[in-house]
């Protein structure tokens, strides 16, 4: 392959494909991308390892598979995290055993990883008295709410007060310590970091990640439609980070707002979903039909599994977007937050993309959501089909 900006581009795809395959438990993908000559320690943007993704997500087999190819125990993520850092923070004791004795460390061991109990306080570690403002610019950062660029015991933050009409109810919006802890210790590459919260009075502020290269929102305005390839990593980038979303255990996870202002790029030109907890604040609006009122003691983990069905259906229209630029009926950018599937055909009068592409956006904006796939199906498809791009006569084209 020539070119560096290529060759570059063709070994994030390769990285996104192998750490993909440790996240979800895919031995026989793994094995095969090792098989070839993958590195066992390649790293993503946040220096995240497949033994990383393994151990979070509790795949024992992928963690002895990695260990056999002489992957490093102790490499450290952007948070000083190691895998048994990570395996003990989500409670895989058989992967902390075989970690432990293949030489795994836990540097940080001794440092707190939850927030204080809730009777304590709703701040997650942070005081606001340091966040400095003395070169504080205000940032895009998704839509429900003012954001802007601070620093952090030296570092690069987003600080976000939330609005207090979020679907025009006054309510106070205050995050619950099970909350925090559970938004803090989430943990992957396309999605953004969130880092804790602080009440200050009537405000709850937020304070996540700093991504310097914008939003998708920010991109289509330049490029109106992206080329093939790129809209399969972003869409990828999206799907794997849903997915993970989705995922979650013991219960899903759901963001319902996915939309253009709210997934970042970060320095290695991948995508970051972000505004994943907004729906954290819904369901304190809107108590769940469970009989468990929104108070002090219930959070998200004791809401029952919800609708996904809606993410997948935003993923359609994004991704669509990203091929065919502008709504063709009406020369004006799809509003995710007004559109319905009934009002949406996907119709590409511009981009020539392959006919399972189109046929996944068509079955992703099915009007029946029980006909919408899983972004694990999802994944699947945009894996093949970026695989074989540039192959002739391409069997799943």
């Amino acid at each position: 392959m020539e070119g560096g900006d290529a060759s570059g581009d063709f070994d994030m795809q390769l990285i996104g494909n192998f750490l993909s395959f440790a996240s979800r438990g895919d031995r026989v993908g793994l094995n095969q991308m090792l098989r070839e000559g993958t590195s066992p320690n390649v790293q993503d943007y946040d220096q995240r390892t497949a033994l990383h993704l393994a151990a979070s997500e509790g795949h024992a087999p992928i963690v002895e598979l990695l260990l056999h190819y002489n992957a490093n125990v102790n490499l450290k993520d952007r948070w000083q995290r190691t895998p048994l850092t990570d395996a003990r923070l989500y409670g895989h004791r058989d992967i902390c055993r075989i970690l432990e004795v293949n030489g795994g460390k836990d540097f940080i061991h001794d440092q707190p990883l939850t927030v204080r109990h809730e009777q304590d306080s709703n701040e997650v570690n942070f005081d606001i008295s340091e966040l400095n403002t003395d070169q504080s610019s205000a940032v895009e950062q998704g839509i429900f709410g003012e954001s802007h660029k601070v620093k952090w015991r030296g570092t690069w933050v987003v600080k976000t007060v939330i609005k207090s009409h979020i679907y025009h109810h006054p309510v106070k919006m205050v995050l619950s310590a099970k909350d925090n802890t559970l938004l803090r210790e989430l943990r992957h590459p396309n999605i953004l970091q969130f880092l804790g919260s602080i009440v200050q009075g009537e405000e709850t502020i937020l304070i996540t990640e700093y991504l310097p290269k914008g939003n998708l929102e920010g991109i289509l305005s330049k490029k109106v439609r992206l080329d093939l390839p790129t809209a399969l990593r972003y869409a990828l980038d999206i799907a794997r980070g849903m997915n993970y979303l989705h995922e979650h255990k013991p219960f899903p996870i759901v963001h319902n707002h996915l939309n253009f202002r709210n997934l970042f790029q970060d320095e290695g030109d991948h995508l970051k979903i972000g505004e994943y907890w907004v729906q954290l604040f819904y369901e304190q609006i809107h108590p769940n039909q469970s009989n468990c009122q929104r108070n002090d003691n219930c959070s998200l983990t004791s809401i029952p599994p919800v609708d996904t069905t809606k993410d997948i259906c935003s993923f359609g229209y994004i991704f669509y977007q990203m091929l065919e630029g502008m709504h063709p009926q009406s020369s004006k950018k799809i509003d995710l937050m007004q559109l319905k599937s009934l009002d949406f055909e996907p119709k590409f009068q511009i981009s020539r993309c392959p006919k399972r592409i189109k046929q996944l956006i068509a079955d992703c904006t099915r009007k029946d959501p029980s006909k919408r796939p899983k972004f694990t199906g999802v994944i699947e498809i945009l894996e093949e089909v970026s695989a074989c791009l540039g192959r002739a006569a391409c069997p799943v084209c």
